[in-house]
């Protein structure tokens, strides 16, 4: 900061204070501002993960996790059961509740970790007192399983579309699962892609008033 000063009968008078930029100084200013808008408008991870607390086995706590991960036009899905639990397949449902008119068909699912499965949309979303969007029946070959993890891919369609996850799951004994019932995740409300770049046109304009105010 620098001041201009007059003297007068030897008084010092201030008349004005202001800012002295060299040009590097105000050209880094500007660059930041830059760097804060190429940040708002990077991708974001486009991830997210629900833990399964909501069941009818009357059991408190989380059963296991849903993750769900961008790829390109396809959403990969996987369900991760907690020590002493496992998806029911074969017979046993996986249901999506979802938002952003996201319409899934009978092919929308693939790509399943487990050989030989398959998944076919049911009617009626409805299970027990659990009620979904698309609910899917699961089927492989060989008979019933019990895998505590699985993956798969549902094709075009964005992570911001999916609110909730639910499946058939079981208490395993051993020899298989003691009891089964059905557990369910629902996802917290992420930012609007309007939102962001709408940040990110303020800190353009910003920059650019920065610049010609400046000179620089």
């Amino acid at each position: 900061m620098a001041t201009v000063v007059l003297m007068i009968d030897g008084q010092f008078l201030v008349l004005r204070r202001y800012f002295v930029l060299s040009k590097a100084t105000c050209r880094f200013a500007v660059l930041l501002l830059a760097v804060a808008v190429s940040l708002v408008f990077a991708p974001a991870a486009s991830a997210n993960s629900v833990s399964l607390t909501n069941n009818n086995l009357g059991i408190s706590g989380s059963l296991g996790t849903v993750t769900w991960v961008q790829s390109g036009s396809n959403v990969n899905v996987t369900f991760t059961m907690n020590p002493g639990y496992a998806l029911v397949l074969n017979g046993g449902d996986i249901g999506f509740t979802t938002t952003g008119g996201l319409v899934l068909n009978g092919s929308s699912l693939s790509n399943f970790s487990i050989s030989g499965l398959s998944a076919s949309l049911k009617p009626n979303g409805t299970i027990g007192s659990f009620t979904f969007d698309f609910l899917y029946k699961t089927s492989v070959s060989g008979g019933q399983q019990f895998p505590t993890s699985l993956t798969f891919t549902i094709a075009n369609a964005q992570v911001s579309q999916f609110t909730g996850f639910g499946a058939h799951v079981g208490i395993l004994d051993g020899r298989g699962c003691s009891r089964t019932g059905f557990a369910t995740g629902s996802s917290s409300v992420v930012p609007e892609p309007g939102s962001i770049s709408l940040l990110g046109t303020g800190l353009l304009g910003l920059a650019g008033l920065v610049r010609r105010r400046l000179g620089c």
